[in-house]
């Protein structure tokens, strides 16, 4: 005994005080007195670190091989008390000893000690350091914590207890590596994979435990337990989720695509897109916990995987879509230049290919309908993506939606496409004017000359399904105030009632919006109500289009404009070649009912009520009840007016419709010339015949009242002579050149004199053009002149200068 003793007082005082903190009962616990003597010994000696850290591994290594857990938990809980006491400046001399303590805990096939090891890593990497690490490593720790994720070969109880070690050693992990470029990379492949595919499986497990049975899953969040152990408190697939998050709210812009291609192959290996149940699940995790800045990529990302699936079953793409429709909500709110364009650029590509499959030969029917609902996945896709997105971007789409559409309808294909683009128009325009500062745009901005142009042309279309959405866009976009569901074409009689549409303020960019492009607008309304393919749609869609420009533009420019539209349509209802006359003059009666209530006319409005009050009685079928009830495939009535009707008495006046508004103080000086109608517009020609010179128009300074025009056709023969003419002409120089080089003074004086008599009798033609008859040109230039003046306008020349 006195020699035992005596080799103990010769060991080093590090190693004596260390062998005083284990007691003679494990169950006592770590001896607090001599553990306070080892920290103090350790503060006051920090280059003893390095040393206590190697002996305090020695007793862990011996304890675990000898599977003594009790003394095991005594040292982690002594080196524990340690890495808290330490400076931060001293803590990497004994790091190292206490990593391989850990680790040497989650080799042991004990699951206790592995969540003893797990415990005491997930304190370490709580600590703060203030010096950096060129030497540690932990690619130990994210396999073993990702292989503790997956452990299922043991009891519930047991099973539950690793698993949740295992998340809480990844989170961890990602908290000691996410910020320290010098440690291990967890966003590389082989470390990443690990990772997601073990917080994936458990939150898996938890969804489909929650479907099948909810009433066993839990409700609390990671930091709910405060008087328990959170481990043994929160379930794994609870933990997953948050482990999740956290790794995804710490994921910069370049490694979005590293977190999410695992996700992408769990889904695909596992064949969990369908049902897509659980694949939003987890998007809609990622999608709240992303940075704003970097949500765009991982939509970008999740379209690109659908290319993968391009050749797979309709079934699966949808499911993708689908996915993709849940996501991009979040994703378009920091979604800023070309992304945008490039987001949709692929949905139109996959809408694309999608049509022309439907239009392939020998395509079951089972194939056509999937890729149906692929389409209506796609286009629901476009209207989510567009509702995070600033105003100027959602006309900017649009615009971009526009140059997609196929030059002709040349088959079904083309046709079916245009379709679905217009729709994917009628999404985007769907979310326009939803709050206060998307009403507060400017027309200007909302019809840019880009997208106000295409949107005429479809207006005036041949198949009456376009024009219908085409107005449904402009609706879409003009209506700031809810207005359109009101504005219905029907007439009623009576006073002036209360209306109960709201009429919008008066804005200057409005008004010269409207003056330079107003007659152009409603040029292509008057062109589209006379399309006699039209049915009841387009009737109503032209009707609330027209009436819309009025209550968003209240000015009178505007009411003339529609007013001056609507008699020439009644104009040419009267024609016999219309076969939707009777249509015609309803709408127009509709317009005019409207025209006279808006502006609050009573003079008006008891004119437009006695015509009425004639059709009622006589010729019900003028009016918009009867008539659009004969766009009805059952209805016996006849659309076409009798040639030998009479419809004089029946016709709204538009000299007292002009005089009513007049009496107003409205400007009606445009109502006096008659429609023009298409005429207004320079149409290209579809035939050379049909190609016309322009009116050359010469007036003198005092006879301002005389015009000549010139008038010719240009035909194939008028350009060949022309070039022909070009070419003698330029022949006829060079020879002229080489004879006057060559001829003599008196022969060049001949020929001037042939070239003045020319001169001169083209002058007597022209002034006899201007006296009607014939007059010398001595007489015509004094009639027209005033010599006088002219005399006070000449000019004094040197001599030198005058021969």
């Amino acid at each position: 005994m006195t020699c035992a003793w005596c080799c103990a007082k010769c060991r080093p005082r590090y190693q004596r005080h260390v062998d005083n903190i284990f007691p003679m009962d494990p169950a006592d616990g770590l001896v607090k007195g001599e553990m306070q003597k080892l920290t103090y010994y350790a503060l006051t000696n920090p280059r003893k670190l390095d040393r206590i850290g190697n002996y305090l591994a020695k007793y862990l290594s011996d304890y675990v091989d000898h599977r003594r857990k009790d003394y095991a938990t005594i040292s982690m809980k002594a080196m524990e008390q340690l890495l808290q006491a330490c400076r931060s400046a001293n803590i990497n001399l004994f790091v190292e000893s206490f990593l391989r303590m850990v680790q040497k805990l989650l080799e042991s096939p004990e699951p206790t000690l592995q969540v003893l090891g797990s415990t005491s890593f997930v304190h370490f990497a709580n600590i703060q350091e203030d010096t950096p690490s060129y030497h540690r490593r932990y690619d130990f720790f994210v396999s073993k914590f990702s292989s503790m994720c997956c452990q299922s070969n043991m009891n519930n109880e047991t099973s539950r207890a690793v698993r949740q070690a295992g998340l809480r050693g990844l989170q961890g992990v990602i908290l000691k590596t996410v910020s320290d470029d010098l440690q291990v990379n967890i966003w590389e492949d082989v470390h990443i994979q690990k990772i997601m595919r073990a917080l994936l499986v458990n939150i898996h497990e938890g969804y489909t435990t929650s479907a099948t049975s909810p009433a066993q899953t839990r409700s609390m969040s990671p930091w709910e337990s405060e008087n328990s152990d959170p481990i043994a408190d929160i379930d794994p697939d609870i933990l997953a989720r948050h482990v999740l998050q956290d790794l995804v709210s710490r994921a910069s812009y370049g490694h979005i695509k590293s977190l999410m291609m695992p996700l992408f192959y769990f889904l695909d290996n596992q064949k969990l897109w369908i049902p897509n149940k659980f694949p939003m699940h987890c998007m809609s995790l990622i999608m709240h916990s992303i940075q704003m800045s970097s949500a765009y990529s991982a939509v970008d990302l999740l379209l690109a995987h659908l290319d993968e699936h391009k050749d797979g079953g309709a079934q699966i793409r949808c499911s993708i879509v689908e996915v993709v429709s849940s996501a991009v909500s979040s994703a378009s709110c920091e979604s800023i230049g070309p992304t945008i364009l490039e987001m949709f650029g692929r949905l139109l590509k996959y809408l694309k290919g999608s049509v022309a499959t439907c239009n392939q030969e020998e395509v079951p029917v089972e194939t056509i309908q999937g890729e149906k609902v692929f389409q209506e996945g796609l286009v629901h896709s476009v209207g989510k993506f567009s509702h995070g997105i600033q105003t100027y971007q959602k006309i900017e789409v649009c615009t971009f939606i526009l140059q997609k559409l196929p030059s002709s309808l040349e088959s079904e294909e083309d046709a079916q496409y245009e379709d679905m683009l217009l729709q994917c128009i009628m999404k985007i325009t769907s979310s326009l004017n939803e709050s206060s500062n998307d009403k507060a745009v400017g027309l200007p901005t909302l019809f840019p000359l880009s997208l106000i142009v295409p949107l005429q042309r479809l207006s005036v279309s041949d198949v009456p399904k376009t024009r219908a959405m085409t107005q449904q866009i402009f609706h879409s976009i003009l209506d700031r105030h809810n207005n359109h569901e009101k504005v219905v074409p029907s007439v009623t009689l009576g006073e002036l009632p209360e209306e109960n549409i709201f009429v919008g303020p008066q804005k200057k960019q409005d008004v010269l919006f409207f003056k330079r492009n107003g007659p152009e607008i409603y040029l292509h309304l008057y062109e589209s109500t006379l399309k006699e393919d039209n049915d009841l749609d387009n009737y109503t869609c032209v009707f609330r289009t027209a009436v819309l420009w009025c209550l968003e533009v209240p000015v009178d420019e505007v009411l003339v404009e529609l007013i001056y539209m609507v008699l020439g349509l009644q104009d040419e209802a009267c024609s016999d070649s219309r076969t939707n006359a009777n249509i015609v003059h309803a709408l127009v009666a509709a317009f005019l009912v409207f025209a006279a209530r808006y502006s609050r006319n009573e003079a008006l409005l008891q004119h437009i009520n006695n015509i009425i009050r004639k059709r009622q009685s006589d010729k019900p079928h003028l009016l918009p009840g009867v008539a659009f009830s004969s766009l009805d495939k059952d209805s016996d009535i006849d659309p076409t007016l009798e040639k030998d009707e009479t419809l004089s008495p029946y016709l709204f006046d538009a000299s007292l419709v002009a005089q009513c508004l007049q009496q107003q103080g409205t400007n009606v000086d445009r109502l006096s010339d008659p429609y023009q109608g298409c005429k207004k517009r320079l149409a290209v020609p579809r035939t050379p015949e049909s190609v016309k010179s322009l009116r050359a128009t010469m007036l003198d300074a005092r006879v301002s009242d005389v015009q000549i025009s010139l008038q010719e056709e240009i035909t194939f023969d008028t350009l060949k002579q022309a070039l022909q003419h070009r070419q003698q002409t330029a022949l006829g120089a060079a020879s002229k050149e080489r004879l006057i080089s060559q001829e003599s003074y008196e022969e060049c004086m001949a020929r001037s004199a042939e070239k003045f008599s020319h001169i001169t009798a083209l002058k007597q033609q022209i002034f006899s053009s201007f006296r009607g008859g014939d007059v010398s040109p001595s007489e015509s230039l004094h009639s027209l002149i005033d010599l006088d003046n002219l005399n006070n306008l000449s000019i004094e020349l040197p001599d030198m200068y005058v021969y």
